[in-house]
């Protein structure tokens, strides 16, 4: 499908903008729902739930086009299985065990960093001024985030933080391996082949790590939220936008996730929403802009479309209102 009928950022519709936000809202309510579940099943087996129950999913809706589409690739798609979905699941229930879920999805914002990170290492893409600015920007998140939090400065904290940084790492690795080692599969069969080999890769981690713990009715219905809503439903719908519109567009949703993770905290889990998730929000959002490459429209531009915006709606209006 070629740019011009994937369309621009500057004709996004309002289903692509809904699409978004339910994206933002359902990735961000993802480490809400571990964080009220790691806690009571153990954060392996909260991630084995997950990737396990959504991979059914997707199984049953596209498990012989998978199995067609990945046939010969399978060792390939193990590794992205791990990067994308045991290893960094794993460590981000292990990090909820800890963190809020505001601070968790503001430090797995450090992804597309160290992907831009992975991608200059390993396909030998050149970091520019810009995207190096960024990094620094974001290291400096990282430490508003956690030198200004009332979190105890201690040992387990700085651990929780270090595993929520290392899953952000995994996704870079698997995605920059995704684009040396798998171009052209399609989304919907990526999705199931990693997220089923992700399932059989952790399931004996989790089985070692002993039997799960009681599960809560709110337990119970994190676990089935973050496995069908954040996991299997997601991924088809980020992959529709990527069809429909233009990958800067799609990668919006990047600045969405923390809001939507820190709201949601703030709303059921009555977290604190302090000066420094605003401050570190601030900074993670600067800090995106600057390594993705994102255009920002100028105040004139931003004048100018809503002008036409008003004047397209009152020309549809016989009222004009």
């Amino acid at each position: 499908m070629t740019e011009s009928r994937r369309g621009t950022a500057g004709g996004v519709t309002l289903q692509d903008l809904g699409f978004l936000l339910f994206l933002g809202a359902v990735w961000g309510g993802a480490f809400l729902f571990i964080r009220i579940a790691a806690p009571q099943v153990g954060p392996l087996w909260a991630a084995e739930i997950r990737i396990g129950l959504a991979a059914v999913i997707l199984l049953a809706i596209a498990g012989p086009r998978t199995y067609r589409g990945l046939r010969g690739r399978f060792l390939q798609v193990a590794v992205v299985g791990a990067a994308f979905s045991a290893i960094p699941f794993s460590l981000i229930a292990f990090a909820a065990l800890t963190l809020p879920a505001g601070f968790g999805a503001l430090l797995n914002a450090a992804t597309p960093i160290f992907t831009a990170l992975v991608a200059a290492a390993w396909l030998g893409h050149r970091l520019t001024a810009r995207a190096m600015a960024g990094m620094g920007i974001g290291v400096l998140a990282v430490l508003v985030l956690v030198g200004w939090s009332p979190l105890p400065l201690g040992q387990e904290t700085l651990i929780a933080v270090a595993a929520s940084l290392v899953a952000a790492l995994s996704y870079a690795i698997g995605g920059t391996f995704i684009r040396r080692h798998l171009p052209g599969v399609s989304g919907i069969e990526l999705a199931t082949g990693q997220l089923t080999s992700g399932a059989l890769l952790l399931l004996p981690f989790a089985v070692l790590s002993g039997p799960p713990g009681a599960v809560g009715t709110d337990g119970l219905v994190a676990l089935i939220g973050v496995a069908t809503l954040s996991t299997a439903l997601a991924w088809p719908i980020f992959f529709r936008i990527l069809s429909r519109t233009t990958p800067t567009v799609a990668s919006t949703v990047t600045f969405i996730v923390p809001a939507f993770g820190i709201t949601w905290g703030a709303i059921v889990l009555s977290e604190s929403v302090g000066p420094e998730l605003i401050a570190g929000f601030a900074l993670v959002l600067v800090s995106l802009v600057l390594v993705t490459n994102l255009p920002m429209p100028s105040f004139g531009q931003l004048r100018l479309r809503l002008s036409s915006a008003l004047a397209t709606r009152s020309a549809a209006s016989p009222s004009g209102i």
